[in-house]
């Protein structure tokens, strides 16, 4: 971008590169969810023809020996793929929520705060409330409610995952609601069953796309009416 003012160079470069990381571990992601569902198919198709047949019992259990290592890698990219798109659209929404409000830069231990760490789910939330609703208004161009839409499904979302926090044992204990929305979603999923990030994460990864979009759209109409 040829003027980043009032953007600092430190808050769009931190931006970027979380952009450029997350992009592609989202392609590692997709194609590990790719294998681990070729792997499924190719179980379902062998069984099919095994049959009640046990004596040649190779071929299906070498599938299914692949399809846990597979299932394995596929969480691991999952899960580091959503701490950084979340940390992404958390410090996104804090750039773009901060223009809006004419606030000054975010200081740069606070970005590296944002940037480095998955942000917890009550973070998360917040980052979907008011400063989203700005957001919304700053663009003022959401003619067919795309975004408030986007916005709406994401809160769901999030009350989804709220939920299942309420009535799952962490620690052998149901977790307050203070200590919930505290929680990293990547650390108290537990193995062997769905992360609670699961159904959030292609969201919020178009959510942390959409909001250098809109700095720049900010940006624009800033150095225009500048």
């Amino acid at each position: 971008m040829d003027r980043l003012e009032p953007v600092t160079a430190h808050e769009w470069q931190t931006l970027l590169s979380l952009n450029r990381a997350y992009v592609d571990m989202r392609h590692a992601w997709e194609a590990a969810c790719c294998l681990t569902d070729g792997l499924m198919t190719k179980m379902e198709l062998t069984a099919g023809y095994v049959g009640d047949d046990q004596r040649y019992p190779h071929h299906l259990a070498a599938l299914k020996e692949m399809l846990q290592p597979a299932n394995t890698y596929e969480w691991q990219v999952g899960a580091l793929t959503w701490r950084y798109a979340s940390a992404a659209a958390v410090l996104g929404m804090a750039v773009m929520d901060r223009l809006a409000q004419q606030l000054p830069p975010l200081e740069p231990r606070l970005v590296e705060e944002l940037a480095r760490f998955e942000p917890s789910l009550g973070e998360l939330k917040k980052a979907c409330g008011a400063p989203y609703e700005r957001l919304i208004s700053v663009r003022d161009d959401d003619r067919y409610g795309t975004e408030t839409k986007t916005r709406e499904s994401l809160v769901n979302a999030l009350s989804v995952a709220e939920y299942n926090l309420e009535h799952t044992d962490i620690g052998g204990r149901r977790l307050s609601a203070a200590e919930i929305d505290e929680c990293q979603l990547s650390v108290v999923s537990q193995d062997g069953q769905e992360p609670f990030w699961q159904d959030l994460l292609k969201p919020v990864l178009d959510w942390a796309e959409s909001v250098p979009y809109s700095i720049a759209f900010w940006l624009d109409r800033h150095s225009a009416s500048g």
